[in-house]
């Protein structure tokens, strides 16, 4: 369910990205949201079901580009795989760690987008100024979407720690 949740959240950050681009927002300031789940799911989701999750955000955004299908998809599970092995020993419950790591993973995922879409656009200068900018702003917007996917991402079981959440036997 929460993986439903979660590809739900990530269609919603895409219609947000596409409304954003029509309003007349330039490219370089435009949030990747979609991303941002993607990093959220390397640090909490380290399973075959989570790759699986993070290529169809992928191919969400693929389909919203309209250049061809696979770059972004493939950029995407390379940065999962990635992030998922090194947030073992990241501190991605701190705000300015997630920030660096959203930064750090859109330039990335730009890059190998870029690397495996070079047939089919030309590649430009502007391109790489775009990335950082988006990078910013992405790294702006994570912690509102990382708060939203932790109360999301919560066990149904799990016990509160809370004054009045522990259940008495008694």
């Amino acid at each position: 369910m929460r993986i439903l949740l979660c590809l739900m959240l990530g269609l919603v950050l895409l219609t947000l990205q596409g409304l954003l681009r029509h309003v007349g927002v330039p490219g370089w300031a435009i949030p990747q949201g979609l991303l941002i789940c993607v990093v959220f799911l390397a640090c909490y989701e380290f399973s075959v079901v989570g790759a699986l999750t993070v290529f169809l955000l992928g191919l969400l955004l693929d389909m919203s580009s309209g250049v061809v299908l696979g770059p972004w998809s493939g950029s995407y599970v390379l940065v999962y795989v990635l992030f998922a092995f090194l947030s073992q020993r990241l501190f991605v419950e701190s705000k300015l760690v997630a920030m660096l790591v959203v930064i750090c993973a859109t330039l990335c995922a730009g890059s190998v987008f870029l690397l495996l879409a070079v047939r089919f656009q030309s590649i430009a200068h502007d391109d790489f100024f775009t990335l950082a900018g988006q990078g910013c702003f992405s790294a702006l917007c994570t912690p509102a979407i990382f708060s939203v996917l932790r109360r999301m991402w919560k066990r149904a079981g799990a016990v509160s720690l809370k004054r009045g959440s522990v259940v008495s036997v008694v």
